[in-house]
């Protein structure tokens, strides 16, 4: 009676054992990014030398900075140009363009916690694109 007891809980304890070892792993789990996650940088001051963009070649446009949020702090007092492709959001404020000295905001994506040098390194205007201008007046 003792032995065919203990074989019952043999048995019964392998059951689930073996169940567990024979499910697959499941491919679909997500994995961690190891990439730095971007943030919003925001850029407010005066806008210049605006060229919207067309369908065959980028456009730029130039901000002073005057003021900023806290990712790109350091940018505050520095002109930067930015470029602007068609998937650009522009808002204009029902002007038709964006004049010299028009008070304005450039957003654009970049890495968070990135160093000043770094941060200014990356702002090339080859490598950098605005993702929305809103041009003030």
């Amino acid at each position: 009676m003792v032995r065919k007891t203990l074989a019952i809980f043999v048995v019964a304890l392998a059951i689930p054992a073996a169940a567990m070892a024979a499910k697959p792993s499941h491919p679909s789990t997500p994995t961690q990014s190891k990439a730095a996650p971007k943030v919003m940088y925001v850029l407010k001051g005066t806008l210049w030398n605006y060229t919207a963009a067309s369908s065959t070649a980028n456009g730029a446009i130039t901000i002073h900075v005057t003021h900023s949020n806290y990712h790109s702090r350091a940018l505050v007092g520095q002109d930067i140009t930015f470029a602007i492709t068609a998937k650009t959001t522009t808002t204009l404020n029902n002007n038709t363009t964006i004049s010299n000295g028009a008070r304005g905001i450039v957003k654009f994506k970049a890495p968070l916690k990135v160093s000043n040098t770094t941060l200014l390194a990356t702002l090339a205007p080859s490598q950098m694109t605005a993702r929305a201008v809103i041009g003030k007046g």
